[in-house]
């Protein structure tokens, strides 16, 4: 005789003493079994990937560069930053001197844009060395100047 019980959520054979098994019932069973764990582990809305663990664990990178006076320089990153903030060490974020605003400090979001000296790339991020140009300098590359980067994934 087959089964004369079965689980409650699952409806696996719950075998009595008297009960006697047989093959169909675990066919039946692994069947169930398959079809319902299979479906969990493969529910991706349910579980996180391991690229969505990594960023759980480490949501953003923090580095320091010394700027090479070129005027445009990318700073590659091992990933898509969503956004980024750039800042010259031991000076304010914006200094004032002869007539001119100088940019120490730059912002950008790859959705939402960036502030002026800083874009946004798709592995890494672009800042800018300029010239003094209606009143503004920008200065995220200023050679043999200490820079700090701070990216989220």
């Amino acid at each position: 005789m087959a089964s004369s019980n079965y689980t409650p959520n699952l409806h696996l054979s719950a075998w009595n003493a008297s009960d006697r098994p047989k093959r169909a019932d675990f066919v039946s069973d692994n069947t169930i079994i398959d079809t319902q764990l299979g479906g969990h582990i493969a529910n991706s809305g349910i579980h996180v990937s391991a690229a969505e663990k990594a960023k759980l664990s480490e949501p953003f990178v923090s580095m320091m560069y010394a700027g090479t006076g070129e005027s445009q320089r990318v700073i590659a990153l091992d990933f898509h930053p969503k956004f980024v903030f750039v800042y010259k060490r031991g000076v304010p974020f914006v200094t004032y001197s002869n007539n001119v605003n100088i940019v120490n400090a730059a912002a950008g979001s790859y959705s939402h844009g960036s502030t002026a000296g800083i874009s946004m790339t798709s592995s890494g991020v672009s800042v800018s060395e300029s010239e003094a140009s209606n009143g503004i300098k920008l200065n995220l590359n200023e050679n043999n100047a200490q820079y700090t980067l701070i990216a989220f994934k």
